[in-house]
């Protein structure tokens, strides 16, 4: 996973020169969970078929020229990249919700994750 190659993808597309803004977001694994416990390994196992299904969706919103995600699967340690993902836009205003639900969404609707704890 790169995060330059995520954001290369966006720069080039067609209608670039439309967006005021690129926004990238690089998820990671943490070295411990929301319970304070250690994590190990997380397993993720990404649902692409939903994802690409809302980055569509959210494509369809009023300002937004481009999103691009890239997400990771199998077993990862702390610090390795779960997600990447760049959206573009004409301004903050359209940009910045987008990106948060975009986040949310794949977190919730197009992944299964497990951890290994101690």
């Amino acid at each position: 996973m790169n995060v330059s190659e995520v954001l290369n993808r966006a720069l080039s597309h067609p209608r670039i020169l439309d967006a005021g803004m690129v926004l990238t977001h690089l998820g990671l694994v943490r070295s411990f969970n929301l319970k304070g416990e250690t994590v190990t390994v997380l397993e993720v196992e990404p649902d692409r078929e939903k994802a690409e299904a809302i980055r569509r969706e959210l494509l369809t919103r009023p300002g937004i020229v481009d999103i691009v995600i890239e997400l990771n699967a199998g077993r990862l340690k702390p610090g390795d990249p779960v997600m990447v993902a760049a959206v573009a836009g004409e301004t903050r205003d359209h940009v910045f919700p987008v990106i948060q639900e975009l986040i949310e969404r794949l977190k919730k609707e197009a992944s299964r994750k497990r951890e290994e704890t101690v």
